[in-house]
């Protein structure tokens, strides 16, 4: 293979591209599964159209202006997938879409705005994850990539990657090697910006640099040895999981290891993981649902299922998306489904609300004001029927509500990691208060 990595990735998902649009009958039943498509402003019963001007612009095509805000609005949650009858991945497709769509602004407009996105990411994932962690526990949780080589002869049972963004909720991370720890299991964990998945070149059009990025990060997380790979982050298990390995395989002629989400792999080892849960976690708890992977949603039940006398409550809300951050592209429809879920939780009588993604609870936590339930991360409930206690300092944080309180209380942090001040004021701002609400006003049932 004499390609970049960027070159044969892009060649590789054209060529199952192509496949895909040869197979595909126009039928549209993907656009009507979509839960995005009418709160976009956009026609369910106009599917085939829709879907002809989306393989319109795969081929080169100007397409539509639907297809286009189809493939703009797209949250990854699925719902296309299971409804194509003829082994299509429509959700590929539409992301393919968004690039060919964003192509004719020019390569040089679409790599340096993805570019910028990266790093704004990183900059934010950097600097809050400082203003929780000592030095020590960063080493723990974000290691450095070691060389080809230097890891250990023995390869470990899995590999925990962990993505970029859930070092900034910290606590979360924590104590899934804790659990890790508990069950025995050997690991090396990896991630961060030197095993991005590429996610964030992807959604801005920059397939190139995406595949480029995927395609180091198989690499790198192939050299501990270990033939599964688990992962935390939703974003990075579709990325990694659904675009990057099978081109891979397609470049390469093998995949070096198979990635599945960490919940699934604590619900395979339920039998293990059981009797540790000891202590009784008497809640009633409802989970804020996501639709992109409905597997990690079933494992969560599962898991919170097996702690004594915790009852788990299912909402009649929508479940879309595969992070809240996914439903930013349309404001009003994600405020108007939180409030929704919020008064559906406090109808259930829950005592608890329960993100399962990082990047959901970050957002979700801000809102605890407006409600009497606690909102916290499922990860915190089967800590706390092991017994293993570790503070959400996200959330201390975030209700602060306040850029200078938050710089006196990490004070000593900003110190021992040499911090800028303007950059940690400009970052504290943007990443945790920018999507706060202003003044909290109680919900409905609450």
């Amino acid at each position: 293979m004499t390609d970049s990595p960027g070159t044969a990735f892009l060649d590789a998902v054209n060529g199952q591209i192509a496949s895909m649009s040869d197979a595909c009958t126009r039928c549209g039943k993907c656009v009507e599964a979509c839960p995005m498509v009418e709160p976009a402003g956009l026609n369910p019963a106009d599917g085939p159209a829709i879907v002809e001007g989306m393989l319109d612009l795969l081929a080169g095509g100007e397409g539509t202006p639907d297809a286009e805000r189809w493939a703009q609005v797209c949250t990854n949650s699925g719902r296309c997938m299971t409804a194509c009858d003829y082994g299509v991945n429509p959700r590929l497709l539409v992301n393919m879409a968004r690039i060919a769509s964003r192509a004719k602004q020019g390569e040089a407009v679409v790599r340096r705005d993805a570019h910028a996105f990266f790093g704004t990411m990183s900059r934010s994932t950097r600097v809050i994850s400082r203003l929780q962690l000592a030095p020590e526990v960063i080493e723990k949780i974000n290691p450095p990539v070691k060389p080809a080589g230097e890891y250990s002869a023995t390869p470990p049972d899995i590999v925990f990657y962990t993505g970029c963004n859930v070092i900034k909720t910290p606590h979360i991370a924590l104590l899934v090697l804790d659990t890790l720890d508990a069950l025995k299991v050997s690991y090396e964990v990896m991630g961060g910006v030197p095993t991005c998945c590429g996610i964030q070149q992807f959604k801005q059009g920059d397939g190139k640099t995406a595949g480029r990025v995927g395609y180091n990060t198989i690499e790198r997380l192939s050299r501990p040895g270990a033939s599964k790979v688990v992962s935390w982050c939703p974003s990075c298990q579709i990325q990694i999981g659904e675009v990057a390995l099978p081109a891979y395989k397609d470049s390469y002629g093998a995949t070096p290891f198979d990635l599945s989400p960490i919940t699934e792999f604590f619900a395979d080892r339920l039998d293990d993981l059981r009797p540790l849960l000891k202590h009784p976690v008497r809640k009633r708890v409802a989970l804020q649902e996501r639709a992109a992977l409905p597997r990690v949603t079933a494992a969560v039940k599962t898991l919170l299922g097996a702690i004594p006398e915790l009852e788990v409550v299912d909402l009649d809300v929508p479940v879309v998306s595969t992070q809240a951050s996914h439903l930013s592209i349309l404001p009003a429809f994600k405020a108007d489904l939180r409030r929704r879920e919020f008064e559906a939780a406090a109808a259930a009588g829950v005592t608890t609300f329960a993100s399962i993604f990082h990047g959901c609870h970050r957002e979700l936590v801000q809102f605890q004001p407006q409600v009497e339930f606690e909102l916290l991360n499922f990860m915190e409930l089967i800590g706390e029927s092991m017994g293993l206690h570790i503070p959400d300092l996200y959330k201390r944080l975030a209700l602060m509500k306040d850029v200078d309180a938050v710089i006196a209380d990490t004070a000593d942090l900003i110190a021992a990691h040499r911090l800028d001040l303007d950059t940690v004021r400009e970052v504290v701002a943007l990443d945790m208060f920018s999507g706060s609400p202003a003044k909290p006003a109680p919900v409905a049932g609450a």
